[in-house]
């Protein structure tokens, strides 16, 4: 439904072009030191030229006849999982109706989808297909200097001497016990080294000379020597043609594929007793491409996507039996590689939301460290919401750090105690025995309070699932996980255990009624047990203290406005499971007792 939305969305708006981006292959210089007492350029075999050379990036030369098409990424909905949805748009030159795209990304099985924009125009076929790409690039060697320079004047060291001549050829690689010597005209080097490539050169009185290129330490060549050679890349491409078109389409493409993903954090600051200072930030993870000045969305939540994990075949990286393995284990094959999309974030996903507007507003604030946060508008369209982020331009391999709202929000300090079940009984009347003694199980950690704040979000957002900071005058008080939070709902964000609220709690065995039931060839036994509750509040300020007790059994009765009710757990056990909670408030130096009496039904 997001990637309908977004397709939909663009497909139908009346683009502004831009001009084609230019081929990522570019030269870059390189001043070589001139040999000394000449202008000749002087090489020598060791790892530091070769490592130098291999830096420099290459110049594309595209032979084959269809135009090409240079459409750039325009788009990009970033989710939480490491999934990125991207929308290529562009104008691009036909001929006869067809035309080509140079690259193919690594999207997912049945995403790749590509769309004539003018009226009247439709998509015939796409191919997809591989391109042989020949291209200059640096010579990372010898032996491809030697190459790419026949006819020069050049001056050989190798073997302890030097010899200067013509570049003629070069001879194939011989086994290790010939030697070009045997043949007519042509001297050899003094040592046979293992089989390698001849180096032929014409000295200056008629001979032809032949050297191993493995004895070849040192090259010294002319000044205007060729320093690139031509090289042939294969890779996957794109063919399409599109009917009804004029020499020039517009065309978009879409295509969901891993690498791209972005992680949500929160500051929040306390400003006093009731209101607080929220702040979310979006940290952009970038493994895929590079983006130019594109519309970034950052989806709150992650969709279900079940072919995630399968390449599409158009990406001509899987045979057809591989791809028909994948697609019958429901996407759990071999998967696109890459970034945070193999980090699981289950934790911090939330709930789905969409939206594509267009404003970006400033709102700045004091100078620590809620200053300087650009908000990011979003609107609920549906049940979808997407924060927007215009003009960013990330190159791959790269990170950044995107601001996304700043907000005021109403909170309260609450206290948090949540008693387990400790009588180790399950629903169908089962003991549930472990190594520890009864008194060291009875004993359990249960009499933690968590002091929290209850937040409730007052801004224009959904709060997703993250990492929340929480700062008091600039002062690091803890971090959490902030919940999935609508707007206009609450969340309760943890803090740290209480101190001053001191909690006391026992449960005692006070009724047992031998064979109470008879049910399914069974006999149990109907044992009451009574719960006692104390707390004192040691803080010289009121605080309110929310108690929740989850149990197996029958609650019969609860004290202090407590409220129970039965939960939909194994319905069809003789057990129950119950739940009571109580809202209890306390003032300064106040202790309060409640009790609570529930019955379980224990198998003999």
């Amino acid at each position: 439904m997001v990637l309908a939305a977004l397709w939909s969305d663009i497909s139908n708006r009346q683009p502004q072009w831009r001009e084609a981006i230019p081929s990522p292959r570019t030269n870059l210089g390189l001043s070589l030191p001139k040999r000394p007492g000449g202008a000749d350029l002087n090489f020598k075999r060791p790892a530091v030229l070769v490592t130098i050379v291999t830096l420099l990036a290459p110049s594309g030369v595209w032979t084959a006849e269809l135009p090409d098409a240079q459409i750039r990424t325009t788009t990009v909905a970033a989710f939480k999982n490491g999934l990125g949805f991207f929308i290529r748009q562009g104008q691009v030159r036909l001929a006869g109706g067809e035309g080509r795209i140079l690259s193919v990304p690594a999207a997912t099985l049945g995403t790749l989808w590509l769309a004539p924009n003018d009226p009247g125009a439709t998509l015939e076929e796409l191919v997809a297909f591989e391109q042989q790409t020949k291209y200059a690039a640096p010579a990372v060697s010898l032996a491809e200097l030697l190459h790419s320079n026949p006819g020069k004047l050049v001056t050989v060291y190798s073997d302890g001497r030097d010899i200067t001549g013509e570049i003629v050829g070069f001879a194939p690689p011989t086994s290790a016990s010939a030697s070009p010597s045997g043949e007519r005209g042509i001297e050899s080097s003094a040592v046979t080294p293992p089989a390698s490539e001849a180096l032929l050169l014409r000295t200056a009185d008629g001979r032809v000379v032949g050297l191993h290129l493995n004895n070849v330490a040192q090259v010294s060549f002319p000044k205007d020597s060729a320093l690139e050679v031509t090289r042939t890349e294969v890779a996957a491409a794109l063919r399409f043609k599109i009917n009804g078109a004029q020499e020039n389409a517009h065309l978009t493409m879409g295509y969901l594929r891993k690498g791209f993903g972005w992680t949500p954090s929160y500051l929040v600051t306390l400003e006093d007793e009731k209101t607080a200072r929220i702040l979310m930030q979006a940290v952009v993870t970038n493994d895929a491409e590079d983006l130019q000045d594109a519309d970034l969305f950052f989806v709150v939540g992650v969709p279900n996507f079940r072919y995630s994990e399968i390449l599409s075949p158009m990406v001509l990286q899987q045979a057809l039996a591989q791809a028909m393995s994948d697609f019958r284990g429901g996407g759990m094959g071999r998967g696109v590689g890459g970034g945070v999309g193999a980090a699981s974030l289950g934790a911090l996903n939330g709930q789905i939301s969409v939206s594509e507007r267009n404003a970006f507003e400033g709102d700045r604030s004091d100078a620590d460290l809620r200053a300087a946060v650009a908000e990011l508008e979003g609107a609920p369209e549906e049940d979808l919401f997407l924060y927007h982020r215009p003009r960013v331009t990330l190159a791959r391999g790269e990170r950044a750090t995107y601001n996304v709202f700043n907000g005021t929000v109403a909170y309260e300090h609450i206290y948090e105690w949540d008693i387990p079940d400790t009588t180790h009984v399950d629903p169908y009347g089962n003991a549930q025995y472990n190594a520890a003694s009864p008194v060291d199980r009875a004993r359990e950690t249960t009499n933690d309070i968590w002091h929290s704040l209850r937040l409730t979000n007052g801004t224009q957002f959904p709060w997703t699932s993250a990492p929340a900071l929480t700062l008091s005058a600039n002062q690091p008080l803890a971090q959490d996980t902030l919940a999935y939070t609508p707007r206009g709902a609450h969340t309760n964000l943890k803090i740290t255990i209480a101190t001053y609220v001191r909690p006391h709690r026992e449960e005692l065995d006070v009724d047992r009624q031998i064979d109470a039931l008879h049910a399914h060839g069974y006999s149990y036994d109907a044992v009451t047990v009574e719960g006692t509750v104390k707390v004192k509040n040691y803080k010289a300020k009121a605080i309110r203290l929310l108690i929740g007790k989850t149990l197996t059994g029958s609650v019969l009765s609860v004290t202090d406005e407590g409220k129970s009710k039965r939960l939909a757990v194994a319905v069809q056990a003789e057990n129950p499971t119950s739940q009571i909670n109580w809202d209890l408030k306390f003032q300064p130096a106040e202790e309060k007792t409640v009790t609570y009496r529930y019955k379980v039904l224990v198998r003999r």
